[in-house]
């Protein structure tokens, strides 16, 4: 009686794992399209648009929004970096 709910036990936790990891796996991949996507739209808009040429406080558009096209994923992956040091201690927020 014991082993098999030992069993069942670990059955369980498995499982419990199997979905953790498929849940990071989905993470991670959509971060990384939706990283990759912004980053090509921005050559992609700079190129073959004028959606960029303005200036805001004598600064171009289109710098200040490669700069963010730069930074964000940066800032993303220091977050994203702190989270997943969280859950793998155990620690979910």
């Amino acid at each position: 009686m014991t082993d098999s709910h030992d069993s069942e036990r670990t059955d369980t936790h498995l499982a419990e794992h199997d979905a953790a990891i498929a849940r990071h796996k989905r993470l991670v991949l959509t971060a990384a399209a939706a990283t990759f996507l912004l980053f090509m739209a921005f050559p992609v808009t700079t190129s073959f648009t004028g959606a960029l040429d303005g200036v805001v406080n004598g600064i171009g558009l289109g710098y200040a929004v490669g700069l963010a096209v730069i930074v964000a994923p940066v800032i993303a992956a220091t977050a994203y970096r702190r989270w997943a040091a969280r859950f793998d201690q155990g620690v979910r927020r």
